[in-house]
C-alpha cells in the first residue's frame, strides 16, 4: 500500500511541476528526441508539459465529481437513512430511479443543453460538465447511507428526537462510506468523462484532459499524441484503483 501511494504521489507531483514549469517549445509536430523526449504538440508546446497539464485536468475533474456526488450522496442518504419508516422507502425509490437511468445517453442529453457542437468535438464548460456527471451518481452512495443509518444508529427511529440532533449523531456512522467512496467516486468522475468524450467529443479547450488529448490525435498520424496520453491515463486509474481497492478493505 505504501509503494502504491508513494507511487501515485510521485507521479502527481511530476503532473502538477510540469503543468506549472514549461519546457522549451519546438516547431508544431515534432518527433521525439533529446530536446523534447515526447515530442511536440500541435501549438509546438512539449509533450511532457502537454501530458502534464492533461493529467492535472483529468484529476482536477475527477475531484470535482467526487467532492459533489459525495456530498449529495451522503446528505440525501442521511436524511432518508435516520427518518426510516415510508419515508426513506421513498426516497430510497427515487434514488433507484436516478440510478436505473442509462446515464452515459441522459448526460450527452442534457451536456447539449449548454454545450456548443463544433467541427470534431462538442465543446462544454468543464465545471459545468462535472456536476452535471456528479448529479447522476449519487444513488448509490446515499442508499448506503441509510441503510446504514436506519440499521445502526440507535436514533434514527425516533420520532420525539429533532432530526437536526439525529444528522449530528450519523457522521461517524457514514465516515467510512464517505472514505470509501471519495476515490470511487474520482475513478467514476474520470470513467464517465472518457465515455463521454470517446463517444460524443465532449470536452472542453481550456481544461483538456487525458481524453481530450485522444480525440484530438484522431485527426494526425502521429504516435506520439496519442500513445502517451494513453499510457499516462492507463497508469493514473491504475494507481487509484489499487489505492480505492485498499480503502475499501
Amino acid at each position: 500500500m505504501r509503494k502504491t501511494v508513494l507511487a501515485l504521489s510521485v507521479y502527481l507531483a511530476w503532473a502538477l511541476i510540469f503543468s506549472l514549469y514549461h519546457l522549451p517549445s519546438g516547431k508544431p509536430l515534432l518527433p521525439p528526441s533529446i530536446s523534447h523526449p515526447l515530442g511536440t504538440y500541435v501549438n509546438g508546446l512539449d509533450m511532457i508539459n502537454v501530458n502534464a497539464r492533461a493529467v492535472v485536468d483529468t484529476l482536477l475533474f475527477g475531484l470535482l465529481v467526487s467532492s459533489v456526488e459525495v456530498a449529495i450522496g451522503i446528505t440525501y442518504g442521511a436524511l432518508a437513512g435516520n427518518l426510516c419508516g415510508t419515508v426513506r422507502s421513498v426516497m430510497m425509490r427515487v434514488a433507484d430511479g436516478v440510478n436505473s437511468l442509462p446515464r452515459v445517453p441522459l448526460l450527452m442529453a442534457i451536456i447539449l443543453l449548454f454545450a456548443t457542437p463544433e467541427i470534431t468535438f462538442v465543446k462544454a464548460n468543464f465545471f459545468l460538465t462535472a456536476i452535471v456527471v456528479a448529479l447522476t451518481g449519487w444513488p448509490v452512495i446515499s442508499r448506503q447511507a441509510s441503510e446504514i443509518l436506519c440499521k445502526q444508529n440507535p436514533i434514527s427511529g425516533v420520532d420525539v428526537i429533532p432530526l437536526m440532533d439525529k444528522l449530528k449523531s450519523s457522521y461517524g456512522y457514514v465516515l467510512p462510506i464517505i472514505k470509501r467512496y471519495s476515490i470511487i467516486s474520482v475513478i467514476d468522475g474520470v470513467a464517465v468523462y472518457t465515455a463521454l468524450g470517446v463517444i460524443a467529443g465532449v470536452g472542453d479547450p481550456n481544461y483538456p484532459t487525458l481524453t481530450t488529448l485522444l480525440n484530438s490525435s484522431r485527426l494526425f498520424a502521429y504516435w506520439w499524441l496519442f500513445l502517451p496520453p494513453a499510457a499516462f491515463r492507463a497508469l493514473f486509474l491504475v494507481l487509484l484503483f489499487l489505492v480505492s481497492d485498499y480503502v475499501v478493505k
